[in-house]
């Protein structure tokens, strides 16, 4: 397992210093929340390319992106035709940054992107079925994969807002574009037991964050990173652990160096 950390976690005007903070402190990748870099509309491929090379030349790679959706909630999975057209045409784009970034992983939250509205739940989940094979070729045909995230009630979500329905519909999908994407965060908020998910959902497993409640710092955590440590080892996943970690006003950057001894003390059994 390789550890990541999330561009949120640092102001932009700082960011080749977090570079090389990352590399002093081990760390091998960032995960990449795109409109951090930008507007969507000025993240052309050159632009993504240099933004790449700078994070290259620290001797790091970008994991994954994240907040794929951000700033676009007129984007629907599971509304009209058009909503969904185009939230397929975004998702293409995206894939495509991914693509020249070489993110292996573009984690799927955005509940506001997926509300069921007046569908019943059979109508939500067979139109969903579908449209997640569309999304999972799309991100399949780029070389990456869409990781869908259970949402709990308290961040927003409530369709696929729980583990054990995504991994139900990672499984009807079936398809190597869609997995399971796991939250320390999101999986305890939604008063499940991390361990648990992870075990179950291992061979669908292909993304995983270690996060705080409201994405806050790691001087005090209070999720069950130790129970997540030791069922991540049990199963033997392979994949990124991507701390996902919101800027902290005060010392951003000594929250950064925080969260990662954390990391590095409490999974380092996983992370090899």
């Amino acid at each position: 397992m390789r550890l990541s950390l999330s561009n949120l976690a640092w102001p932009a005007e700082r960011e080749a210093e977090a570079f090389r903070l990352l590399s002093d402190l081990g760390v091998t990748g960032v995960e990449v929340a795109p409109t951090r870099l930008g507007p969507w509309e000025s993240l052309t491929r050159p632009v993504l390319a240099d933004y790449r090379s700078r994070i290259e030349a620290h001797g790091l790679c970008i994991s994954s992106l994240q907040a794929i959706l951000f700033g676009r909630n007129n984007l629907q999975l599971l509304q009209d035709q058009a909503a969904f057209d185009a939230m397929a045409e975004h998702v293409r784009v995206v894939a495509g940054m991914a693509e020249t970034l070489g993110a292996q992983a573009m984690v799927f939250g955005s509940p506001r992107n997926r509300d069921a509205g007046t569908l019943s739940a059979k109508q939500a989940w067979d139109i969903g079925r579908e449209r997640w094979r569309v999304l999972g070729q799309i991100a399949h045909e780029s070389g990456t994969m869409i990781g869908i995230e259970p949402v709990p009630a308290c961040y927003g979500g409530a369709y696929l807002a729980a583990w054990r329905d995504v991994l139900r519909m990672v499984q009807d999908v079936d398809h190597p574009g869609v997995a399971v994407h796991l939250d320390t965060g999101c999986v305890r908020l939604g008063g499940d037991s991390i361990a648990e998910a992870v075990r179950e959902a291992a061979p669908w497993l292909a993304h995983f964050h270690l996060a705080e409640r409201d994405l806050g710092a790691f001087d005090s955590p209070e999720m069950e990173h130790a129970a997540a440590a030791r069922a991540l080892a049990e199963v033997g996943y392979a994949h990124w652990l991507a701390i996902e970690m919101r800027e902290q006003p005060d010392d951003p950057l000594s929250a950064v160096a925080t969260a990662v001894a954390f990391a590095k003390g409490t999974y380092g059994a996983a992370a090899g």
